[in-house]
C-alpha cells in the first residue's frame, strides 16, 4: 500500500464516493496508485493528476452485459455513458480466440465475450465462419446460400449436436465467459439440443444468458419461454441470465418477474435484466416478425423501421429486405412503458443496455472519430446508463444507490463465481480494480434518441471515466489511450 502522505498517480477529491457494496455514500477523497484503488479517505492526499469531483458521485465503473456493438466507435460512446465494461454476453462470439485477438493492446474499455450457441450452431450446420462478431461479418446472410440450416433445421441428430457442442466447448476452453443462448432467433433447436447445452454448462461451471423463445402475448408467450429455461436452470443447476426480461414478455412482464422471484426463493440462481425504452432492435429475419407478428406481438407494419433505408415497413417491403438481408437491423415499437418501468424498478433486475453496433446511414461502419451524428442504431447504444440515472433524478425512479447497483454490484457480484476478475470490479474499495465512473446527479442525461441525426449523441454530465486507473475520459472528451484488459472466464 501507498503511505498516505506519498503522492498517488490520480487522486479524486471532494467527490460523493457511492460503493454499492458496503453502503458508503459520504464525500471522501480517493487514491489510486497503479490500476488499483489504494485508499479512500477523508484527509487530504495528493496526486500526480487530480480530479476535483466536488458536486459530483463517484461511482464504480458501469457494467453493461449486452453491449452487441464492439467498434472503436461503439466503445467511445459506452465510455461517454459511463460504461467501462461493455460485454457481450447474449449472442457471444465464435471463434472466441478471434474477438479476443482482435482487441488485445487496442481496447479503451475492458473487454469480454460468451460463447455464441448461435454462431457455434452456424459453424456447424452451415459451414459458415462467423470471424468472431457473427452479427457484423456478414455470417447470417452468408447461410442464406445453403438455406439458413442454423435457423430452419430441427437438430434431432446426435452427430449434429456433437458439432455444436465441440464448438461451444472450444469457445469455452478459449476464455468464453459464459454460454450466450439467444434462443428466440431460431426456434427449431430443439429441447434435446438446450438440454445438452445446459448440461455442457455444468461441466464447465458456468452460465447461460439467453433471449428466450416467443417474444410474443399469447401463446407460445415469452413466459413459455421463460418457463423453459427455468426448468432447465433447475434440472442442470446451472446459473441463468435472462436478457431485457421485458422486451420478451411484453404485457406479461409483472408475471415473468413473479417467476423469476419465485425461481429464486427456491434455491435458483437466476438474474434478469432490463433497459430502460419501450422500444427494440435487432436483425429484420428474427422468428418473432413471421407471419402473424400482429397479434403476438401488437403492433403493425409501421411500428418496424428498416434501420438501412429508414423506411417503414409494408407488407411486401418486410418480405423484401427478410429475404434479402435477414441480418439487417430495425427497430421496433413492442412494450409498454409501464411494463418497462416494472423491469427497471424490480428488486435485484440489473441494468443492460442490448447496445447495437451504430453505422453511418448507408451501413457502413463508422470510424473512431466520426461525428456522433453519423451514427445509425437504437440510441440505448448511447444512452442507456445516463437515461436510467436521469429517471432516478425527474421520476424518483429508485434510490440513487439502487440505480449504481443495478448498474454495476449487482452485475459484478452475480458474476463472480464463474468469471474471477468481477470480483475486483463494481466495487469502491482499497484493492478493487480503479474503474470509476464520475458524474453530476443534477445534470447528467441521456441525448440520444431515435431521430436522425441524434441515434448516437453521446451522454452528458459524466465528465470522468477511468479504467484499470488511467484517466479514459477527461473533461467530457475521450482520450486516445487504451487501458482496457479481456476478462474471461475461468476455464480459458
Amino acid at each position: 500500500m501507498t503511505k498516505q502522505n506519498d503522492p498517488y498517480d490520480v487522486v479524486i477529491t471532494g467527490g460523493r464516493v457511492m460503493d454499492p457494496e458496503s453502503g458508503l455514500d459520504a464525500v471522501r477523497n480517493v487514491g489510486i496508485t497503479s490500476d488499483k484503488i489504494d485508499i479512500i479517505t477523508e484527509q487530504p492526499i495528493q496526486g500526480t493528476d487530480t480530479i476535483d469531483a466536488t458536486g459530483h458521485v463517484v461511482a464504480p465503473g458501469f457494467i453493461d452485459l449486452h453491449a452487441h456493438g464492439q467498434s472503436p466507435f461503439d466503445i467511445k460512446t459506452k465510455l461517454r455513458d459511463g460504461v467501462t465494461c461493455p460485454l457481450e454476453i447474449e449472442a457471444g462470439a465464435y471463434p472466441v480466440e478471434v474477438f479476443y485477438k482482435e482487441r488485445e493492446g487496442k481496447a479503451q474499455a475492458n473487454y469480454a465475450v460468451s460463447v455464441g450457441h448461435v454462431w457455434a450452431r452456424m459453424a456447424a450446420l452451415d459451414g459458415v465462419d462467423p470471424k468472431g462478431l457473427g452479427m457484423y461479418t456478414g455470417a447470417m446472410n452468408a447461410c442464406v446460400v445453403d438455406g439458413s440450416q442454423w435457423h430452419e433445421k430441427n437438430t434431432d441428430d446426435p452427430k449434429d449436436i456433437e458439432k455444436i457442442l465441440a464448438n461451444i466447448e472450444e469457445g469455452l476452453q478459449q476464455g468464453a465467459v459464459g454460454i450466450g443462448v439467444p434462443v428466440g432467433y431460431y426456434n427449431k433447436c430443439t429441447s434435446a439440443e438446450l438440454e445438452a447445452v445446459f448440461a455442457l454448462a455444468k461441466r464447465y461451471n458456468t452460465f447461460i444468458a439467453t433471449h428466450v423463445r416467443y417474444m410474443s402475448n399469447i401463446q407460445p408467450s415469452g413466459i413459455m419461454g421463460i418457463l423453459e429455461v427455468i426448468a432447465l436452470s433447475f434440472a442442470y443447476d446451472v446459473p441463468l441470465l435472462i436478457q431485457h426480461i421485458h422486451s420478451t414478455s411484453l404485457h406479461r412482464t409483472k408475471e415473468a418477474l413473479s417467476l423469476v422471484d419465485a425461481a429464486q426463493k427456491r434455491g435458483l440462481n437466476v438474474l434478469a435484466e432490463a433497459y430502460p425504452y419501450d422500444f427494440g432492435s435487432s436483425v429484420i429475419g428474427a422468428d418473432y416478425l413471421g407471419e402473424g407478428f400482429q397479434e403476438t406481438m401488437l403492433m403493425d407494419y409501421s411500428d418496424i423501421l428498416y434501420i438501412k433505408t429508414g423506411e417503414r415497413m409494408t407488407k411486401e417491403l418486410l418480405a423484401k429486405y427478410r429475404k434479402e438481408d435477414p441480418g439487417g437491423f430495425m427497430m421496433m415499437h413492442h412494450m409498454r412503458m409501464e411494463d418497462v418501468d416494472a423491469a427497471m424498478q424490480h428488486d435485484g433486475v440489473i441494468v443492460g443496455s442490448d447496445a447495437m453496433g451504430f453505422a453511418d446511414m448507408n451501413g457502413k461502419n463508422l470510424e473512431w472519430d466520426d461525428a456522433p451524428e453519423k451514427g445509425v442504431a437504437h440510441p440505448r447504444g448511447a444512452g442507456a446508463y445516463a437515461k436510467t440515472l436521469r429517471l432516478v433524478r425527474e421520476r424518483n425512479y429508485m434510490p440513487l444507490m439502487t440505480a449504481i447497483s443495478k448498474m454495476t454490484y449487482l452485475t459484478a457480484r452475480w458474476l463472480e463465481d464463474f468469471v474471477p476478475a468481477m470480483k475486483q470490479l463494481g466495487r469502491l474499495k482499497p484493492g478493487a480494480n480503479a474503474d470509476i465512473t464520475i458524474f453530476d446527479p443534477d445534470t447528467v442525461t441521456d441525448n440520444a434518441a431515435a431521430e436522425t441525426g441524434k441515434f448516437a449523441l453521446p451522454s452528458t454530465g459524466i465528465p470522468y471515466v477511468i479504467v484499470n486507473g488511467n484517466i479514459v475520459v477527461k473533461d467530457s472528451e475521450v482520450l486516445k489511450v487504451y487501458p482496457g484488459r479481456a476478462i474471461k472466464g475461468g476455464n480459458g
